[in-house]
């Protein structure tokens, strides 16, 4: 018996290594999940600051791959056209076995889409700087004909630079002396990585193919990470070839979450580039089993004083399984995924830090990619929670589950599904963005979607979508936000919409709160208003898949519109409902090429499973036709309320008491629409957002402002910051300081393309003082 070898093809050219923050990856389906190419295949493309790669899923056959020239920065390279990767050179990729003499090639992939639990094509984790995803069903053939009695799989782990392809064979019996070759085609030379192995029965064999854009990628390099809970015991590190990453294994710990919800898990983390060139180091610092807040963590890495750096941290994990069939990488696992440059010689030391459920004492922001193998359809799905005590809001972005891309959207702090607390509580969704019917009626999903994580916690959160309508008739980015807070749910939404030639629609929606597919719960009466209360409310029709009120004008100032009376369904038992309400905090739009100052809203009643209905952001009355270049630029803030003081067990007592006095009325979500209907006055720096509010530093790296109103905790970001530590934030001349380890309530993040940094604080706002002044300044020592 020979033993198992991996062969590793190394591929080099010359590119620039990637300061940390500029490194980044994207990976889509180039025609939608639904769509096919003019050729009638499904392509996937992924493409990256360094390299672009167009695969045949159908084939497991990589058509295009070659580096990209003048990659543009991470949040807008997300709107690059598929031209970008189509006009890469033509490459194939060659997957091939050898049994006892006979080649058998790779003749088709992922055929029997049917499986939804296993669907074929499948993400298990996607981020900034690592799209890892898998293809099942691999078919092999010789030359006459004859199937090989195996089945297949391709694995993709692609990093800012570099990219491993793993292909792994399942044979039905027994094999001895398998060659195992994946052999690239690409721009005129022919690469071949293989390896020789025994695969016994029932087993699977593997080979791997490692692709490499830059040299300086293969220095040597030292990891060295340690547990302080352990006496500062090293943690074992290994090089992953099927990752292409060191992999640090974490130890697994299960505590009692309402015992410990300030708990902080620092882990120091030395770096050495032994070598004469920089060279960047792809990390992944991987929970696995069973372990205790996987629902809502945030991570990331700090310097030697325990300051947020700003480098940015992936996060990825599935707590996803099957009771009745055990599938490859289903949950529970986590995965921070980073990229840290080194220069020659040199060394960082710092720590990786996780947080669970607060972060300063409050509860926590998180936005991960949540892997659905062992739940089904595997393709892209978001999670973000407040604390760590199940999700609060859900993201589809290909819609890949045939519902909505607002799905699941879970009250804060309620009494849970069990009757508990800190735990899940009950599921009020979904909603969505863009819903487009073409002239003829058929809905025109948005296709190409990239997704940016530009943060992914814990004070603020931002991740961007962004594609365009299958008819590549309307460009479309959404960007989500999710906060650190102590009293609801919310979300904010910032949605830009562009006509990028005539537009003639059956239906238009701009935004929905319940979708067409996701709304199967009901409820009894709308009302809607403006900062200064309410305008009217009625008891709501429900279902009939028709308009049940056509579009009125929203006047006034933050306009609101509230779903009340949320009814628990009869299959629930326990637990505390909630009542659901949106906020157009701004509105721009040029609609059939006019100016439309103020949004419009309509009543839809929908069914799904049963009837119900929903408020949405429609276009003016009558207008059935966008021009090129009308547009819609809008800021929503979607509300999750509790229906009572009672279901609400979190620490603010402002809702609490509001809850006492107009729980289950359109008076709550008044009180929030009005309250966060923030005025800020600048004396210092340059505001350049009003919520979440963002303001530009001055010249001096200080900013002043006065900020009038604010309800809960506000967060305020300061952009175009030189260093990532060294602010110190005043409220009210007081020094802001919501430490509980010491430096953990505040969030830096590196600005998309540059060398600035900014610093996100949550300022909290309840009482009678309703007028803050913010100053932040340089720290003295």
């Amino acid at each position: 018996m020979k033993p198992h070898t991996i062969c590793l093809l190394l591929l080099l050219a010359s590119t620039a290594t990637p300061s940390f923050a500029d490194g980044y990856t994207f990976l889509w389906w180039a025609d939608g999940l639904r769509g096919q190419s003019p050729e009638g295949r499904r392509v996937l493309h992924v493409q990256t600051n360094h390299y672009g790669m167009a695969l045949d899923v159908e084939r497991a056959d990589i058509t295009r791959i070659g580096p990209i020239a003048r990659p543009a920065p991470y949040s807008a390279a997300m709107e690059d056209s598929n031209t970008v990767i189509a006009g890469l050179p033509p490459a194939k990729l060659i997957p091939s076995v050898t049994v006892d003499g006979t080649t058998y090639t790779c003749t088709g992939a992922a055929a029997d889409t049917r499986d939804h639990a296993n669907y074929p094509v499948r993400q298990i984790a996607g981020g900034r700087f690592l799209q890892r995803f898998d293809i099942l069903g691999l078919e092999f053939a010789d030359a006459a004909g004859n199937r090989l009695d195996a089945t297949g799989r391709l694995e993709v782990a692609a990093w800012p630079s570099h990219c491993h392809l793993t292909l792994e064979i399942t044979p039905t019996k027994a094999l001895e002396d398998v060659l195992l070759a994946t052999e690239l085609h690409e721009n005129g030379a022919i690469s071949r990585g293989e390896g020789v192995c025994d695969i016994p029965a029932g087993a699977s064999g593997r080979n791997t193919l490692a692709w490499y854009l830059d040299k300086s990628d293969l220095g040597a390099r030292q990891v060295r990470v340690t547990d302080p809970r352990k006496g500062d015991a090293a943690l074992p590190v290994q090089y992953d070839t099927l990752l292409g990453g060191h992999v640090v294994s974490l130890p697994p710990r299960n505590w009692d979450m309402a015992e410990d919800l300030d708990r902080l898990d620092r882990f120091p983390v030395t770096l050495e580039n032994t070598g004469d060139v920089a060279m960047s180091f792809p990390l992944v610092f991987a929970f696995e089993g069973s372990f205790q807040g996987v629902t809502g963590m945030s991570a990331m890495l700090r310097d030697k004083e325990g300051n947020p750096t700003g480098i940015p941290v992936q996060i990825s994990k599935n707590w996803h399984r099957l009771p009745e069939r055990t599938l490859l990488y289903e949950g529970p696992w986590f995965n921070g995924i980073t990229q840290v440059t080194v220069p020659p010689g040199g060394r960082w030391e710092g720590e990786f830090a996780v947080t669970y459920a607060r972060w300063g004492g409050v509860p926590a922001a998180s936005h991960a990619q949540l892997c659905l193998i062992g739940w089904g359809g595997n393709q892209l799905w978001d999670q973000a929670a407040i604390g760590s005590f199940g999700e609060s809001i859900c993201y589809d972005p290909e819609v890949g589950l045939n519902r909505s891309m607002i799905d699941d959207v879970r009250p804060l702090m309620v009494t849970g599904m069990n009757s508990g607390q800190w735990q899940w509580t009950h599921n009020v969704g979904g909603g969505d963005f863009l819903v487009y019917f073409d002239q003829s009626g058929a809905k025109q999903y948005l296709t190409r979607m990239r997704t940016a994580y530009l943060s992914q916690g814990p004070n603020l959160t931002r991740v961007v979508y962004a594609g365009v309508s299958a008819d590549g008739k309307i460009a479309a980015r959404v960007e989500v936000s999710t906060p650190r807070c102590d009293d609801v749910n919310r979300a904010y939404h910032r949605i830009r919409y562009k006509a990028l030639k005539s537009v003639e629609f059956s239906r238009l929606a701009f935004y929905q709160l319940g979708a067409d597919n996701y709304n199967d719960h009901q409820f009894t009466a709308i009302a809607r208003g403006d900062r200064d209360g309410l305008t009217e409310e009625w008891k709501t029709e429900r279902g009939g898949k028709k308009y049940l009120l056509d579009p009125m004008e929203c006047a006034g100032e933050a306009p609101w519109f509230a779903l009340l009376g949320g009814i628990r369904g009869e299959q629930w038992k326990e637990g505390a409902w909630a009542d659901r309400g949106l906020v157009v905090r701004e509105w721009r739009a040029r609609l059939g090429g006019k100016d439309v100052p103020r949004p419009f809203a309509a009543v839809y009643g929908t069914k799904n499973g049963i009837p119900s209905a929903n408020v949405e952001l429609v276009p003016p009355p009558g207008l059935t036709r966008l021009e090129p270049g009308d547009f819609v630029e809008a800021e929503v803030e979607l509300l999750v309320v509790p229906q009572r003081a009672e279901d609400y067990y979190g620490p603010n007592t402002a809702l609490r008491a509001d809850l006492a006095e107009n729980g289950g009325t359109w008076r709550v979500i008044h009180r929030l629409a009005k309250g966060n209907d923030l005025k800020i006055n600048t004396t210092k720096g340059i505001l350049s957002r009003r919520l979440p509010i963002e303001i530009v530093v001055d010249s001096d790296q200080t900013a002043e402002c006065i900020m009038h109103g604010g309800l809960g905790y506000v967060p305020v970001t300061f952009i175009f910051l030189k260093q990532p530590s060294g602010h110190v934030l005043r409220v009210n001349g007081v020094v802001l300081d919501q430490s509980i380890h010491g430096n953990d309530f505040w969030q830096v993040t590196q600005e998309d393309g540059a060398q600035n940094f900014s610093v996100t604080y949550n300022i909290p706002c309840e009482g009678d003082v309703t007028e803050h002044r913010l100053e932040l300044s340089q720290r003295i020592e």
